[in-house]
């Protein structure tokens, strides 16, 4: 009578195990999310130049504006 417990208790242990979780069904789940758009960034080259006279010597580089800020897609 013990087997028969034991075997029954695995069986039903196994069959536990072997059933997955049920999937929700969502309705929005077909809708894609938004995306994230890249900015719009406008690369400036500045000069070298003299400064207070010849005091001060700025040396030449790159300025870097964000003319339109990240957004997210319709």
């Amino acid at each position: 009578m013990k087997k028969y417990h034991l075997l029954i208790s695995i069986i039903y242990i196994l069959t536990a195990c072997a059933t997955g979780p049920k999937k929700v069904s969502n309705q929005n789940s077909k809708v894609d999310p938004p995306k994230l758009l890249k900015p719009i960034v406008r690369k400036i080259w500045i000069p070298p130049e003299i400064r207070n006279g010849g005091a001060e010597w700025v040396e030449g580089h790159y300025l870097f504006r964000i003319e339109k800020e990240t957004s997210w897609s319709r």
